[in-house]
């Protein structure tokens, strides 16, 4: 893949936006399908076909902590703390500023989304859209929280595993409002996938953290200064004029031509 100005994409950087990019593929194939009452929308109805899942218990219970890591005030504070945290190590009043638009951007743009479908949630017994009141497409708790925890992984400039860690309590939140019976599946999915698409963009308007240095292994150390040497002159002089030992050693006398 080649960049707008000529060269390569480094594999890195082809690697950070193919989910997006996925995401972005997969909202615009869930809203269609939701829109033509297409396969996924048949298939909600078959999921709660048997009436929503009981509201006790140890599993509910799970789900329900689960689903509260999508909570906006809860995951939207941590965006801010660490957004904060960067823009004072940077010394720089705009990264707070455009955080901060991009949190009120992500919120808008979510229930911008929610009241324009205006969707039954599967508790009404009914799957109606335009509906007015009622605001179960896209997931709330799904875009919030693959939008924020990927912001914030990436100012935090997280490992791997902890990448990991982050896309599977996403996807987990995802899960949780279908087993909780709050929304449709099709709602966590297009919840999923847009919230994906809006932390991409928040990665690109904030940036990425400050990161400490790290020396690599492959790079020169700091720079010496080299050994000063000796001029060859004298050097030179020592080599075309070696002395004989034999005329240096005491007692021996200077041989005549």
């Amino acid at each position: 893949m080649l960049r707008p100005g000529g060269g390569r994409l480094p594999g890195r950087a082809l690697r950070a936006w193919a989910l997006p990019l996925l995401a972005a593929l997969i909202a615009a194939a869930t809203v269609l399908d939701v829109l033509a009452g297409g396969l996924l929308r048949h298939a909600d109805d078959r999921v709660f076909a048997g009436g929503l899942p009981p509201r006790t218990g140890a599993w509910h219970w799970f789900w329900r902590t689960v689903v509260n890591g999508g909570q906006y005030w809860l995951v939207g504070t941590l965006v801010t703390l660490v957004a904060l945290r960067t823009a004072w190590r940077r010394r720089s009043l705009a990264t707070a500023v455009r955080a901060g638009i991009w949190l009120l951007g992500t919120e808008a743009a979510i229930r911008a989304a929610q009241t324009a479908f205006a969707r039954t949630p599967p508790r009404t017994g009914a799957d109606h859209l335009f509906t007015g009141g009622y605001l179960s497409f896209p997931s709330g708790h799904a875009a919030n929280a693959a939008a924020c925890l990927t912001v914030t992984a990436a100012l935090l400039h997280a490992t791997r595993r902890w990448w990991i860690a982050v896309h599977a309590l996403i996807a987990a939140v995802a899960v949780g409002v279908v087993a909780l019976g709050y929304h449709w599946p099709t709602d966590a999915l297009a919840g999923w996938s847009l919230g994906l698409v809006l932390g991409a963009i928040g990665r690109v308007l904030i940036g990425p953290g400050p990161e400490t240095a790290r020396p690599d292994r492959g790079s020169p150390g700091p720079a010496t200064r080299a050994p000063r040497q000796d001029s060859p002159g004298p050097q030179i002089y020592k080599r075309r004029h070696r002395v004989d030992p034999r005329d240096s050693a005491p007692g021996t006398r200077a041989r005549k031509g």
